[in-house]
């Protein structure tokens, strides 16, 4: 494809990152024709949700089964597409602790929480800085609570996982828009030049 170059160029990336956006190119292109997005008949909302799904479909199938967003994102897709089709079995959405955290991330934690332990003030001891200390705990634990639902309404599939897992899948994700980003600007600025020229 005559456009590639021009990918790697915009993403500034090394080699992960290039196919990445090679293939998110590829499929956005070919989802683009197979959707019909350039027939003059398909009505301004109509285009908008077909150049979304196809979007979204070459973001899935270029990040592969191994995310756990991409395989719902998948999922989601071929929901309504029709009803009628079942999707793949590496389509479905991912179960509840889908990867159980390593050894040495759970040795990490359990320090972190061995020291937040120790710094704990004693309960018989009330003095302004222990019940300072109590009401900055709650509040930070009402924060992150918070921001954990955030991010499982915004991750595809983010409601099935616990938090280690859905800070890893959040994060996949936040790059894969950023490169799906990248790949429509230079798409975009591509047919805007080739606009100039005609």
């Amino acid at each position: 494809m005559g456009s590639e170059p021009g990918v790697q160029a915009a993403g500034g990336g090394g080699g992960g990152s290039g196919r990445l956006k090679r293939a998110l190119l590829r499929n956005l292109i070919l989802g683009l024709r197979k959707a019909g997005v350039a027939s003059r008949e398909m009505g301004f909302h109509e285009r908008k949700s077909a150049i979304k799904r196809a979007a979204d479909a070459a973001l899935a199938s270029a990040r592969g089964d191994a995310p756990c967003w991409s395989r719902s994102l998948a999922a989601e897709l071929a929901r309504h597409r029709s009803s009628a089709i079942r999707p793949a079995p590496s389509a479905e959405p991912c179960k509840a602790l889908a990867t159980p955290p390593r050894p040495s991330r759970e040795m990490v934690c359990k320090k972190i929480l061995r020291r937040s332990l120790l710094r704990r003030p004693k309960p018989g001891n009330t003095t302004a800085a222990n019940r300072a200390y109590g009401a900055g705990v709650v509040l930070a634990r009402a924060m992150v609570r918070k921001r954990t639902n955030v991010l499982k309404e915004i991750v595809p599939g983010g409601k099935a996982l616990d938090v280690c897992t859905l800070l890893g899948e959040t994060l996949d994700y936040a790059v894969s828009l950023k490169a799906q980003v990248d790949v429509m600007q230079l798409l975009v600025r591509t047919l805007q030049e080739q606009k100039k020229l005609k």
